[in-house]
Formats: structure tokens, sequence, C-alpha cells
């Protein structure tokens, strides 16, 4: 829960567990007052990790009860990339190398498809690299553009790998980072060098298509 002050986890996990609570409740559980425990409520409430609801219980005013929502429930910590490799790898096995390939091509088609198609008919391919850069580093490499030699296109550099301990025995996986990179700018893309081959990074040229 990056970016978090440590109060404001505690009150998530709080809440998480008991299915909502009120001010009274965090403040107990926190040990501090009412009005700290407020101050990090509103902050929660303001970057839209925790609701609120009224509930009527007797005479008097209703209490006020503080639940965590979706976006509340996504700033937990995940760790989805034991099963994706894990999938990874059954695919590869059962498929082969040809088939694997395959199957990761038609994941890019994909994958381009449901991102639309940010390039432009006049784009130069330093702008579609560009693009195609900013792609791969929400997707989780650390990947930066590189300049360009002479006679040659934009070359992109990542220095890790997603699904590295799977691409070292399955090297056909990496198809679809260089199909996804051909879709998503409409070049070709060559992989030059590989980690899961032993490379230092993953470095992908880019050429015009004839």
């Amino acid at each position: 829960m990056h970016g978090l002050h440590e109060s404001q986890q505690k009150i998530l996990e709080f809440l998480l567990e008991h299915h909502g609570a009120s001010l009274d409740d965090l403040a107990a559980h926190l040990g501090v007052t009412r009005t700290a425990v407020q101050a990090h409520v509103v902050r929660l409430l303001d970057l839209g990790f925790l609701a609120f609801e009224d509930v009527k219980s007797g005479v008097g005013r209703p209490r006020r009860r503080y639940l965590v929502t979706e976006e509340g429930l996504d700033a937990f910590p995940k760790k989805y990339s034991w099963l994706a490799n894990a999938i990874l790898a059954q695919l590869a096995g059962q498929l082969g190398p040809k088939g694997s390939s395959q199957f990761m091509r038609g994941l890019a088609e994909s994958v381009a498809a449901s991102l639309g198609s940010p390039i432009r008919e006049g784009d130069s391919p330093a702008v579609r690299a560009k693009q195609a850069t900013a792609l791969m580093n929400e997707l989780g490499y650390r990947a930066t553009l590189k300049p360009s030699l002479p006679g040659r296109g934009p070359v992109i550099e990542a220095v890790n790998c997603v699904y590295h301990s799977v691409a070292k025995e399955h090297p056909e996986l990496c198809q679809f980072d260089v199909s996804l990179l051909e879709r998503v700018s409409g070049m070709e893309v060559r992989l030059e060098t590989c980690i899961a081959r032993g490379g230092p990074s993953c470095r992908f040229q880019f050429t015009k298509k004839d």
C-alpha cells in the first residue's frame, strides 16, 4: 500500500477484517483519539478507498460505519507473477515451441486490440517507438528508448523480463513482446538481445515496414 501512512494501512486492514467499523472502533484499535483517526479516514475517503453507511439502531442518531471500497481492495499488494508463470509453463509444455509462439502472437493481437491504436499514420518512427516504450512501462517493464544509430531505426531496451523464470526454459514466449510491439507501432521489430537467453537486456530494434 505504497504512499499510505502506517495508520491508514492499519485502518484498511481492520475494516477489511471486520467488514466495516465506526470511528470509535478505529480509534480504539489504533489507540489514538477520535479526532486523529478521523483525519486518516477523511484522507482515505478522498482517495476513494473508503465509503460509509449510516446505520439506524434504536433511538438517537444513526451510527456511521466505514467500509472498504473496490479501489481500497486494489490498494492491497497482490502477487500474480507466480500464477502467471505457472500458466505459461503449462501452456509451453502442452503446445511446444511452435504452438507457444502462435499462442503468444494471438495473445498480443488481443491485447493490442483492447488498447486501441494510439499511432497515427503520419507518426514518425521515433514517435511510434516512444509510445511503444510508454506501453511497455505500463505493463511492468523498465524500458527506455535509445538514440537511433545512423541508418537504423529506434531501439527500445528493457532491463527486466516480466516472465523471466519461464522464458529461460521456453524462450519462444518472447514472441509476445515482439508481436505486441509490432502491432502497437505498425513497424517491424527484431529482438536483438534477450535476458532469457543470457543477454544483459531485452533489446528491440524497430524498422519501417516495406
